[in-house]
C-alpha cells in the first residue's frame, strides 16, 4: 500500500542530519503519490497529553482517513530523525522546524487538505500549521 515510500527513503531519513535533508526526502515521497494528499495534524510535544499518547492519536487520525480512502502524507516517518536532529547544534529554537521542513512542503502545494484532529489549537505546531493552511487556501478539515 505505502509503495511511494522506498527502502532508501527509509534508511536517508535514518541518516539525515538536518531539516532540509528531510525535506527533501519528503519532497521525493510527495512526488511518487497520487494526488490529492492530505496530512493529519495535531498536538505532539506540545498541547497537553505525553508525546506517546499524542503520537498514537496522530497515528489513529492517520490510519482512519487512509481506511476512507485518502491518500495522506505520513509525517511519523520522519518523527524520531526530527527528534534526534533537535539535539544537536544545528537545530535552532522558535519554529526552525516548521519552518524549514513543513513550510516548502505546503507552500509547493504538494498536500492540498489538512486534518485537524481535536485539541490541534493547544498545539503550537498545529497552530501554526492551521495558521498556513489559512495563508495559503489548504483546504481545512477538523476531525
Amino acid at each position: 500500500m505505502l509503495n511511494y515510500v522506498t527502502q532508501q527513503d527509509f534508511e536517508e531519513i535514518g541518516e539525515a542530519s538536518t531539516f532540509e535533508w528531510l525535506r527533501d526526502i519528503a519532497f521525493r515521497i510527495l512526488g511518487r503519490m497520487r494526488q490529492p494528499v492530505g496530512m493529519v495534524c495535531g498536538p505532539i510535544a506540545t498541547g497537553g497529553g505525553t508525546v506517546e499518547e499524542n503520537l498514537a492519536a496522530l497515528a489513529k487520525g492517520i490510519d482512519e482517513r487512509i481506511r476512507d480512502g485518502k491518500n495522506i502524507f505520513i509525517q511519523l516517518f520522519f518523527e524520531a530523525a526530527m527528534h534526534r536532529i533537535m539535539s544537536t547544534p544545528y537545530y535552532r529554537d522558535g519554529n526552525h522546524l516548521l519552518e524549514t521542513f513543513y513550510q516548502p512542503l505546503f507552500e509547493a502545494y504538494l498536500i492540498k487538505t489538512l486534518y485537524f484532529l481535536p485539541g490541534w489549537q493547544d498545539s503550537a505546531g498545529a497552530t501554526w500549521e492551521h495558521e498556513q493552511a489559512l495563508r495559503l487556501g489548504i483546504e481545512i478539515v477538523y476531525l
